[in-house]
């Protein structure tokens, strides 16, 4: 049976946008971004996760790795809260396109 970290209990929806191959990198480096909506004790959080190589030809400079909080929620926003992350999730089929957005946001945001 697979456990569940309990950092990621709180987590109502999450997407990767996109991800380093495990069958091509077995054994490392991982990388990723990937954007997701959790509870918090005081509301509801979004928050897009950046992993990408230095060497990534999506670095422009918009964003650096971290962990970004894009928007906060009150306790009774909870589908507001989802809805603001699918809609970014999904914002294109390209994830590149998805991550340049994401970084595009982050000039506006906190880094923690």
């Amino acid at each position: 049976m697979n456990q569940i970290p309990e950092s990621k209990k709180n987590h109502l929806w999450r997407k990767t946008i996109w991800h380093t191959d495990p069958e091509a990198f077995p054994l490392g480096p991982h990388h990723s971004a990937e954007i997701y909506c959790c509870e918090e004790s005081n509301g509801y959080a979004v928050w897009y996760a950046r992993r990408l190589a230095r060497d990534d030809a999506r670095n422009t400079g918009h964003a650096e790795n971290g962990d970004y909080l894009l928007r906060y929620f009150a306790p009774g926003r909870r589908d507001d809260a989802i809805e603001f992350a699918v809609l970014h999730a999904n914002s294109d089929a390209s994830p590149d396109k998805v991550i340049a957005s994401l970084d595009a946001l982050v000039q506006q945001t906190q880094r923690i």
